[in-house]
């Protein structure tokens, strides 16, 4: 006898069109464009990243880039404002980030 102490086995209990409904709309929430910054939230972006820089903190970004999320987190190692990038070093290479692609910046402790 099988003993799953009266659990319900959801998954076969939801039809094909309920479980495609639902990949569509994490699909959706995965790919929603960001919102657009108010003048305190991008003085408060540009203070957290001065004061990684400033004493090589390590840095964990939110960046937004070609319709997906991405989270990355490193030290910034040089700040371009010329070409409107800056560079951070991970565990295992320098990547330049664009400033248009940071939406969130949080300093690791």
């Amino acid at each position: 006898m099988n003993k799953d102490r009266g659990t319900i086995k959801w998954t076969s209990l939801m039809l094909p069109e309920h479980i495609q409904r639902l990949r569509a709309w994490e699909n959706k929430l995965h790919h929603m464009p960001p919102k657009e910054k108010a003048d305190w939230e991008l003085e408060e972006l540009h203070k957290t990243i001065q004061q990684a820089y400033q004493l090589k903190m390590p840095i964990t970004f939110t960046l937004y880039k070609q319709d997906t999320w991405q989270t990355i987190t490193g030290i910034i190692t040089a700040i371009d404002l010329n070409k409107q990038h800056l560079l951070l070093e991970t565990d295992t290479i320098v990547k330049a980030i664009s400033f248009t692609a940071i939406q969130a910046a949080e300093c690791d402790d």
